[in-house]
Formats: structure tokens, sequence, C-alpha cells
């Protein structure tokens, strides 16, 4: 069993409740759009994907020899012309029940998180990935911190999850009251130089003020 974590698997153990198994209040608009993010950057990791400008292009050969990688890959690669950066995250990231689906599976297969299925309101079926193993969580929650508690990572790809994190809006739950003001700041200007996280806060913001502008509507 690897038990190596990508960035979208990192990602989404911080957006769920450790004890209840749900996701986060807090990430609950721009997870999708974060694990889309996320899997963009392994795929620019890897070789797979490059940003030109404004426009994300996949490399004409080549796997990443992982399911949903490979998947995003052949979807981005079918496209009749080149596209954004902007379109891809906005595109996968409305998959994104789907992506986080997969995802948990992961997370249940590699015993950090348990699978539990429960009824709302005692009618609606839902399942529910309470925490078993914190360990991993623990170990990124203190890569996180050090990372933007001094200002510049010494990993690009802890600033990489930096600027999702950001950009998800879950940096207000890895530090305590008296430390979100900076680590927000700090964690802001990090994430200026992260391309795709930067697309995926933007995208957030658009989603977030289009809901704002139809619930008042």
């Amino acid at each position: 069993m690897n038990m190596k974590l990508n960035l979208a698997e990192e990602l989404l153990l911080l957006a769920l409740s450790e004890e209840k198994g749900t996701v986060l209040m807090a990430a609950s608009l721009g997870l999708p759009y974060g694990l889309a993010g996320a899997l963009l950057i392994e795929l620019s990791q890897v070789g797979l994907v490059r940003i030109e400008g404004k426009a994300l292009i996949a490399a004409p050969r080549g796997t990443a020899g992982d399911e949903l990688l490979d998947e995003i890959l052949g979807t981005i690669r079918s496209s009749q012309r080149t596209r954004s950066l902007n379109h891809w995250v906005g595109k996968i990231g409305r998959s994104g029940g789907k992506i986080k689906k997969k995802l948990l599976a992961r997370l249940v297969e590699k015993r950090i998180v348990g699978q539990e299925e429960h009824r709302l309101l005692w009618i609606f079926p839902t399942t529910r990935y309470p925490q078993t193993d914190p360990r991993p969580e623990y170990a990124i929650r203190g890569l996180v911190r050090s990372g933007i508690l001094a200002g510049h990572p010494s990993q690009e790809r802890t600033a990489a999850l930096i600027s999702l994190i950001h950009a998800c809006d879950l940096t207000g739950v890895i530090f305590e009251k008296g430390e979100r003001r900076e680590a927000k700041k700090r964690a802001k200007e990090i994430s200026k130089s992260q391309p795709i996280g930067s697309a995926v806060a933007r995208t957030v913001e658009a989603v977030r003020a289009a809901v704002i502008i139809a619930a008042s509507s």
C-alpha cells in the first residue's frame, strides 16, 4: 500500500473535519477548484502540462501512471483548441464531486480516514470520513505552518500547497485566532508566485461573487 499522498489528497485531508468526517464549511465553496488545481500542479511537476502565458498546454506524449491524473490529462489533450489555465481550473473543478469521491476512497484505502454510513434527518443516506490516523495531517500542518511563518517555504511543493490552502480559505483552520491575520497575509504573498494556485483563487472569487449575486436577486 502506497502511503505517500499527492497534493490533492493532502488538501482534502486538511479540508475534512477530523471528527465529523465532512468537508469544513470554510472550504465547501473553494475545495472543488482547489482539488482541480492540485491535480494540475501534480501534472505540471512531472512535465505533462506547462503554462505558456495564460494558456495551459499538455505534453503530446507520456502518462502520469495515476488513473485520476491521466484522466484529466486525456481531457486536456482531447480539447479541439488550446484553452486557458483558468478554463481548465473551472472545468475540472465542476467535476469536483467525482474527484473528491475518488480521493476519499484512496484515503480510506490508506487507512487515514474511515468510512461511515449515516442518514441525514433519518432519511437521506450520507457518508462520512472521520480521521483514523492523525499522523499524516499532523505532518502536513507542520510543513504548512513553518512555511507560512517563515514567509518563504523551503520546498516549491509546500509553496504550491499553501497557495491552494489560501485559495480554499483554509489558512484559518491551521492557525489559532491570534495568528490568523498575519498567517493569511503571508499565505497571500507566497501565493503570488504560484500561477495555478492564483488561478484557483480567481475562480473561487468569481464563483463566490456569482453566488452572492444570485442570492441577492
